[in-house]
């Protein structure tokens, strides 16, 4: 199983990565490593995340996962897909992603 991303990923990775960097070049790169580990512990296992049980009709399948420790305050958003999941976007968690769904689309 494979994963894809959509371009805003790259960009949701890239402000994670700035925000820990000032504190630490090495958790900046762990981060990533994390995101990216997961994303491929999510092609394995696509149903192993949460369903996001968004109201919009076209987030029907979206589910989340947690990062983990320390990073587990940042989710990554995803759709199974036949073949894998597509990565749709990875936030900080303390956002109000329920009532936006247009971040997801």
């Amino acid at each position: 199983m494979n994963w894809i991303a959509r371009p805003q990923v790259d960009a949701d990775l890239i402000q994670g990565r700035d925000l820990i960097l000032p504190d630490s070049e090495r958790a900046a790169r762990a981060f990533l490593l994390a995101a990216f580990g997961v994303f491929d512990r999510l092609a394995q296992f696509p149903e192993m995340g949460a369903r996001a049980r968004l109201q919009h009709r076209k987030l029907k399948r979206l589910r989340f996962f947690v990062l983990p420790p320390p990073f587990n305050r940042w989710l990554v958003f995803y759709e199974p897909k036949p073949d894998g999941v597509e990565i749709v976007r990875v936030i900080y968690g303390t956002m109000n992603w329920r009532d936006t769904p247009d971040l997801f689309t």
